[in-house]
């Protein structure tokens, strides 16, 4: 179990738009009346399969709510984080969701921030009446109707596929797409995505293969994707090895169609596994706007000042990925949002006005809740970024839609 730290914040004030340059001094709102502190539980597989992503998700959660302390908590009543670590087990996120809402008594489960971990707890957390805040991307696991109380705080895996096939139709202009997935619940789900996708646009895939990530050689299925006349491939894995290899077996066929899919894609640990650099030339990634720098060299505004202000301490993760530590600051902030104005940490008050906010300013995009809809990040939150494009400071460049 992790303590938080002590740093200095300073957040301004943003007239109407609750965010990171308002929540935390702005939106007068009722007082809570308690003055406990506001316990956060959080469920984060720091360690495991899906460290690299979750530490930097943890530090921009513990520096989001350490800056929030520093400006006054909620209206007064201090932030306490009541952390557990996963490790990216699914068991232990539910029993760890089961000891927060009923022992520790958190007034919201942040996380867990993978789908795989997030679906099992969404029972748990809904019935014991809780907020959560789901770090997952499965469309599935947001339903409003089954899980009133459950917020999604970042994209959809529809939002995924939905720019990188948009990208692959009108900017390339290629439509015989060939999908390689791997056979995680994650891969299937997205293959079947994009194929319902393309079926609405009258398309159909050129080819389509699930494969095992571990998979060492997958030679043989890029062979039968050129064969089938495909003219871009589209990969949709976490496993950033698996990704590698695809590229590996591309680049030694000397096939130079593109190849367009997950965020994994541009991770450095991909790029380590390459056989060759030219390997990740012609490659594109889904991503988010937040990690994209303008012609001047800028993030998005909400970005740049949470990194200006936490740069040492960022440092470490920002190789990692921009959005991991904006995610995590994310999920600490839209709750903060909702109990300033509630005035109540009380769930159901605090879904009440999640669901009334107009927009949501957030370091990673805009969100708008309603009553049917508790995904809230928009579409202009995503990018197409270069794969190869990966700066020092974490940021990316990206293909104008």
């Amino acid at each position: 179990m992790h303590k938080v730290a002590s740093r200095g914040a300073h957040l301004g004030r943003r007239p109407f738009i609750a965010g990171t340059a308002g929540v935390a001094a702005s939106l007068a709102m009722p007082a809570i009346a308690q003055d406990r502190p506001i316990r956060m539980g959080w469920i984060a597989a720091v360690t495991g399969v899906f460290a690299s992503n979750a530490q930097a998700q943890d530090w921009g959660f513990r520096t989001m709510v350490q800056d929030l302390n520093d400006a006054g908590g909620v209206n007064g009543r201090k932030l306490e984080i009541v952390m557990r670590d996963s490790a990216g087990d699914p068991s232990k996120a539910v029993s760890f969701a089961k000891e927060l809402v009923y022992n520790e008594k958190v007034d919201v489960v942040c996380g867990p921030i993978n789908s795989g971990e997030v679906l099992p707890t969404l029972g748990v957390v809904s019935g014991a009446k809780t907020i959560q805040m789901v770090g997952g991307v499965i469309d599935e696991l947001i339903d409003p109707v089954k899980y009133p109380l459950a917020f999604r705080n970042l994209n959809t895996n529809t939002q995924y596929i939905k720019v990188a096939t948009r990208f692959c139709l009108e900017k390339l202009n290629r439509k015989k797409i060939a999908i390689i997935d791997d056979n995680t619940g994650y891969g299937v789900l997205a293959m079947q995505g994009l194929v319902k996708m393309l079926a609405a646009q009258g398309l159909k895939p050129a080819f389509t293969v699930t494969v095992d990530p571990n998979k060492v050689d997958v030679t043989d299925e890029i062979l039968k994707a050129r064969a089938s006349g495909a003219d871009v491939i589209q990969t949709w894995t976490n496993a950033t090895g698996f990704m590698a290899r695809v590229l590996n077996a591309r680049g030694e066929q000397g096939w130079d169609v593109p190849i367009v899919g997950n965020p994994s894609m541009y991770q450095d640990q991909v790029g380590a596994l390459l056989s060759k650099p030219a390997y990740w030339e012609n490659a594109f990634a889904a991503g988010y706007a937040n990690s994209v720098t303008d012609a001047n060299g800028k993030l998005p505004p909400a970005t740049q000042a949470f990194l200006d202000k936490h740069r040492e301490g960022a440092a470490p993760y920002v190789k990692t990925a921009v959005f991991a530590i904006m995610q995590g600051a994310t999920a600490a902030l839209i709750p903060v949002t909702g109990w300033k104005k509630a005035g109540t940490t009380e769930a159901f008050a605090t879904k009440a006005a999640l669901e009334s906010i107009p927009v949501i300013e957030t370091p990673y995009g805009r969100f708008s809740y309603t009553p049917t809809d508790h995904n809230g990040f928009g579409d202009d939150g995503m990018a197409i970024c270069i794969a190869n494009s990966r700066q020092p400071d974490g940021s990316l460049k990206a293909i104008p839609l």
